[in-house]
């Protein structure tokens, strides 16, 4: 299984608010490693960030909206995947139990999941304790070559924590 952190506009696009450099490292990896599991037929999943109430006192509803889009590289690749929708930095434990009961004849899937996206330190190190937590029987993977965080002591702190949790950090010597 592969699950996708906030490929969105804001994170991904130079025009976006939560924009980082770092992204432009990993955008093809993360196509890449989408369009395999597309052709493999691997379950995917993916989070997209919805704005509270008070982002809209800084932003106009129009461009929250853009904000809030699937980037164009990636809409394409998870237009028949599984959303989850959340408000802070992970999905609700509620939705991602209902996921698992859904696929439950699915269960090869969630042997391995792999996480990609965006930031390391926030958004994706939240998500994988909340899957841990919902797959405790899943091996969990991350690549270096697919996450980033605007911030790079962060970046290897959260690598060293995932590490911690068991998660198995790809691409390493």
């Amino acid at each position: 299984m592969l699950f996708a952190i906030d490929l969105q506009n804001d994170y991904l696009d130079p025009a976006g608010k939560f924009y980082f450099p770092q992204v432009e490292e990993i955008k093809q990896a993360m196509r890449e490693r989408l369009e395999q599991a597309c052709a493999k037929g691997e379950l995917i999943a993916y989070t997209k960030n919805i704005y509270p109430e008070d982002e809209y006192a800084e932003r106009s509803a129009s461009e929250i909206a853009w904000a809030e889009e699937i980037h164009e590289d990636f809409k394409p690749l998870l237009a028949t995947s599984q959303k989850f929708e959340k408000i802070h930095y992970g999905i609700a434990p509620e939705g991602a139990l209902k996921f698992r009961d859904e696929f439950a004849d699915r269960k090869k899937d969630f042997e391995f999941i792999e996480f990609i996206g965006v930031e390391t330190n926030v958004c994706v190190l939240s998500n994988i304790s909340i899957v841990q937590n919902i797959f405790p029987e899943s091996g969990l993977m991350i690549s270096p070559r697919r996450t980033a965080a605007s911030d790079d002591t962060l970046y290897k702190q959260a690598l060293a924590i995932m590490r911690g949790l068991k998660v198995k950090v790809l691409d390493e010597d």
